[in-house]
């Protein structure tokens, strides 16, 4: 019972595809301690023809040339076409680019991150329901630089392919990604806690920030608008419209206080569009504007909640909402 609105998940563009498609049949790469595919190698030999020219300015598309195609690899392959500053990223961080993305057999242009209304991309590479070979390829990478990549297809769309994007089941993808930043999400939140204010629910973390709160409900009659309170006021980025967050929440129902979903009861945070209709509307009208190393208390009515459908078993289309919610990133 996320507060994914239904249906709001479309892949329009290969980037959007390798974001919001799980491939839990393609296989995972095991990594070393700090968070190198240990199936990828350095010196790439599929990739020796690949070469860009530009700056790397995150504005500009570069001029990509391939080689020799077709380019056919069985491991994430990588090559440095400019270097980059800084930490090389890890599973544990994020990154933000601009890429182009190309039919490695082909050598067809079948996604740019540089086209006309495009913005940079954001990717926590621990995620889960991105496709392996993306999140594989862009470990080491740093900020400012420029790498290219392989993506086989066993760690792309497997032996189906994927037909709208003109990918066969044998086709190795290619990768040129200009780098915009990388850093390390939060992991919890931590600050003084702020009470609620009266007449709402009383949220405690009786196990520390990494376990769910009890959260409890008054015995009155639930808001009919929504109510909001920040509890832990962060420090970190303003969460942007059309970014991408990564929280922790646990959701309740004002009725009863039961749960009806919960991100720390699975043990992982999960990751949200937000500002664009991707969510529920109560989490679009309040987390837009928030800080990151925020814990926010949402109450949302129905009607900004999952409607008059509901969202059954559990939520039913005059059940009002309760969430605790800790931002942990905006990407």
């Amino acid at each position: 019972m996320r507060p994914n609105r239904p249906a709001a998940r479309t892949a329009v563009a290969l980037i959007a595809a390798l974001g919001l498609t799980t491939l839990a049949a393609c296989g995972s790469s095991s990594s070393g301690s700090n968070g190198t595919a240990t199936t990828s190698v350095s010196a790439s030999a599929a990739l020796k023809g690949v070469t860009a020219t530009g700056a790397v300015d995150l504005k500009t598309a570069p001029k990509v040339t391939l080689g020799a195609t077709p380019i056919s690899s069985k491991v994430v392959e990588h090559k440095v076409l400019t270097p980059g500053t800084g930490k090389a990223a890890t599973k544990a961080d994020t990154v933000r680019l601009r890429a182009q993305i190309y039919n490695g057999t082909s050598g067809k242009l079948i996604d740019d991150g540089y086209a006309a209304g495009r913005q940079e991309e954001g990717y926590r590479l621990g995620r889960t329901d991105i496709v392996a070979g993306f999140t594989e390829g862009l470990v080491g990478a740093t900020k400012g630089g420029r790498i290219a990549f392989t993506i086989p297809p066993d760690k792309g769309f497997g032996s189906a392919g994927n037909e709208q994007l003109g990918v066969k089941g044998t086709d190795t993808i290619v990768v040129v990604a200009d780098i915009a930043d990388v850093h390390t999400p939060l992991t919890q939140v931590d600050g003084a806690q702020t009470p609620a204010p009266a007449g709402l629910p009383t949220v405690e973390f009786k196990n520390g920030p990494t376990k769910e709160p009890t959260v409890t409900v008054p015995k009155s009659a639930a808001p009919t608008t929504i109510q909001q309170a920040t509890l832990v006021q962060g420090t970190g980025a303003t969460v942007q419209k059309g970014q991408t967050i990564s929280a922790q929440y646990h959701g309740v129902l004002w009725k009863d206080g039961s749960v009806f979903d919960s991100s720390w009861q699975r043990g992982a945070a999960a990751d949200f569009p937000i500002g664009v209709g991707g969510v529920i509307p109560g989490w679009d009208k309040t987390l837009v504007g928030k800080k990151v190393g925020s814990r926010v208390l949402l109450v949302i009515p129905p009607a900004d909640g999952y409607g008059k459908a509901g969202s059954p078993p559990k939520i039913s289309g005059t059940d009002t909402l309760v969430f605790v919610v800790d931002i942990l990133d905006a990407y």
